[in-house]
């Protein structure tokens, strides 16, 4: 107990500091969005914005942490089915659970690809092969976040993400995953960047914090990879833990291209009005 009151004293001190890294000890990938300057000088309010990968090791003191400190009211996973059945998040009393789909699995993918991967998996391919024929066909590739945000499931997902941030009430703070907590979660974190005013420059910037928050972790998998001969080694990485910039770059170029900006693909596309959005800048910017 008198440890858990130093951590928390130690967090609450890192929230005044605006620092990004929330102090989690058995979830990966775990960082908030507050402090970011936005364009009108007002910036992203600390402790309520949270990120993160997977929760399904969470320690008992990690819960303590988030009901106590960031007084957690609500974990969106956007995890697929499949993935909450195999690391489903642990419970947390007086805390809400939602999950909202961005992506269906196999229900997503062309026709051709669908045949093949069932065959892969009725030979029991390995994890190596899974992720060579989704690399192959073009379906893991810098176009993936398009894919997110032009799909039906991603676009219904992702205004249902809206609708959460508009409910939260006030002095709460809401959590936000995947598995690994870097393309779901990234497009969701750049969603509600620019829905708040912050910059794309900035955007950026916190899309590719995942590198260096999994840093070791992308060594040692670099070493297992070209340990086991694969020859496109960066791109393996980029479904595993490493995230490029040139995802995020394109993704945002068709929110261009398509709506005229991001803020028009948030208006249009998810159906987040003038009003939610200058609604969502008084709840969760100073």
């Amino acid at each position: 107990m008198v440890e858990l009151k130093a951590r928390c004293e130690q967090v609450e001190t890192g929230i005044q500091r605006g620092e990004k890294m929330f102090q989690l000890t058995s979830v990966g990938n775990a960082r908030e969005l507050g402090g970011y300057k936005t364009n009108d000088g007002r910036s992203v309010k600390q402790g309520v914005l949270l990120r993160t990968a997977g929760l399904n090791a969470m320690s008992e003191e990690d819960k303590d942490l988030l009901t106590s400190v960031y007084h957690l009211d609500t974990i969106v996973d956007l995890r697929m089915e499949k993935e909450i059945e195999k690391a489903p998040d642990p419970q947390i009393e007086n805390v809400r659970y939602v999950k909202i789909a961005i992506l269906d699995g196999e229900a997503s993918f062309p026709e051709e690809l669908q045949k093949e991967y069932t065959a892969l998996k009725m030979r029991h391919g390995s994890w190596f092969e899974e992720i060579g024929l989704l690399i192959r066909h073009g379906f893991f590739s810098d176009q993936l976040y398009v894919v997110f945000l032009s799909s039906e499931l991603g676009k219904r997902g992702y205004s249902q993400f809206f609708r959460e941030l508009l409910a939260l009430p006030e002095g709460k703070s809401i959590l936000f995953h995947c598995t690994q907590g870097k393309d779901r979660t990234g497009c969701a974190a750049m969603l509600i960047l620019f829905a708040l005013g912050v910059d794309e420059e900035t955007i950026l910037h916190d899309y590719c914090l995942t590198n260096e928050y999994n840093a070791e972790l992308i060594v040692k998998e670099r070493r297992m990879l070209e340990a086991s001969g694969v020859e496109d080694v960066e791109t393996f990485l980029c479904v595993m833990d490493q995230v490029n910039p040139a995802f995020m770059k394109n993704c945002i170029d068709w929110m261009k291209k398509q709506y005229g900006s991001p803020l028009g693909y948030i208006e249009e596309a998810l159906g987040v009005t003038k009003e939610e959005i200058a609604i969502l800048r008084e709840k969760f910017l100073s």
